[in-house]
């Protein structure tokens, strides 16, 4: 699920107001369960029909992450590829990359695969740079 906003605030809150996993566990599924419980063939009875666990993280807490910052473009804005693509280059002569949601391929802005794909992105070109890799393009 994608979250945001107040509701973003809140399941960070509770990962990191909890630190054991068997409550957050608890307090996660309470939340959520009436969610999943919609789905079709959904039986409270089948223990096949309740999440085996939960992954969330308290990253909004986490000053070094922009305290859960994320990019965001406005509707309507000219140029956004150009933004992105200047993002994706970073400052290579001043040794600046950006890698994360906001600097993967443009077919991944905003995901968790695409910010795992700018960071080999990067990590390539960094070992490039300092002449341990091989030419990667942007």
């Amino acid at each position: 699920m994608y979250l945001f906003g107040d509701l973003s605030a809140h399941i960070s809150s509770i990962v990191h107001n909890n630190p054991n996993e068997a409550a957050q566990h608890d307090l996660l599924d309470a939340f959520f369960r009436p969610y999943y419980s919609l789905l079709p063939n959904y039986s409270p009875d089948d223990p096949e029909c309740h999440p085996k666990a939960y992954l969330a993280t308290a990253w909004r807490y986490d000053e070094l992450a922009g305290n859960g910052s994320y990019c965001n473009l406005q509707v309507g804005i000219d140029d956004a590829d150009k933004h992105i693509e200047t993002i994706q280059r970073g400052m290579p002569e001043r040794g600046i990359w950006f890698a994360g949601e906001h600097a993967s391929p443009f077919e991944e802005l905003g995901t968790a695969a695409g910010a795992y794909m700018s960071g080999e992105r990067v990590a390539g070109r960094i070992l490039e740079k300092y002449g341990l890799g091989e030419k990667v393009e942007l």
